[in-house]
């Protein structure tokens, strides 16, 4: 990676594995195991935020019109994998923690924590979603101003759940907490797969947004799919947004690459 050219790991820091209790080399087990799988994911939104912020004003000064439209497309895909990864929590996993714990309003303070940022990506995907469709130039000074009206929040929410998550341990004898977020992601996920839109939307930018070299290659088995089913992702359903998934500061193998408006 060139050091000159900006990447995505900046300007809003990755949280570092060790906050999850994370080593390589370790597996982790109950809720550190959950508290890593949530750093994953929410590294997985650092990475795509930082990709979008760094290359705004570049792809606005020497893009083409299809780079602007695939950048925005690229952009808006972002907010909506943060969007139902927050109605997912609000709607299942939270509720689920509070009551496996027996503690009503638990996870409330990072629901209210949701709603903190919640006006700024509103206007961030009401912004693209107007440049999607024509009705608006795109302007990559415009989208950095919207990106710096919640960014801090949202990174702050972002590295606060994983406290949140770690803090379940007092709770160990009533839930072996890794093994209840795989299942729980399984049944979510599982369904999801099936819809076309879900394969060559959404799950890809999982795959973009994560760099199996970061800390060491802590998390390089990420995401836990099947050898043979990681190739036909990339064959069958990355490929179709690959003028979108350009953008990205990973390739199809969750492997470090230059940004391209870098």
């Amino acid at each position: 990676m060139s050091e000159s050219k900006a990447w995505v790991d900046a300007p809003f820091k990755l949280i570092p594995s060790s906050k999850a209790g994370a080593e390589v080399g370790k597996e982790s087990k109950g809720a550190k195991q959950l508290a890593s799988e949530m750093c994953i994911v929410h590294n997985v939104f650092l990475r795509g935020l930082n990709a979008v912020y760094n290359q705004a004003r570049n792809v606005a000064a020497r893009g083409t019109a299809k780079d602007k439209t695939d950048f925005a497309n690229f952009a808006y895909g972002w907010a909506g994998m943060l969007e139902e990864h927050h109605h997912t929590e609000e709607a299942v996993i939270f509720p689920e923690i509070n009551e496996l714990t027996g503690v009503p309003g638990l996870m409330d303070s990072n629901v209210d924590e949701h709603k903190a940022f919640h006006d700024g990506l509103s206007a961030y995907t009401e912004y693209l979603d107007k440049v999607r469709s024509g009705n608006e130039e795109f302007d990559g000074d415009k989208l950095i101003s919207i990106i710096d009206s919640f960014a801090v929040v949202l990174r702050d929410h972002l590295a606060n759940e994983i406290d949140t998550l770690l803090g379940l341990e007092k709770y160990e004898d009533k839930c072996d907490w890794g093994a209840w977020f795989k299942a729980a992601i399984d049944k979510i996920v599982g369904p999801a797969m099936k819809k076309s839109e879900y394969r060559s939307d959404i799950f890809p930018m999982a795959v973009i947004f994560h760099d199996k070299t970061f800390d060491g290659g802590v998390w390089q088995e990420f995401p836990p799919i099947p050898w043979l089913f990681a190739v036909m992702l990339r064959w069958l359903f990355m490929n179709t947004r690959k003028d979108w998934w350009r953008f990205s500061g990973c390739d199809f193998t969750s492997h470090p690459k230059e940004l391209p408006f870098g």
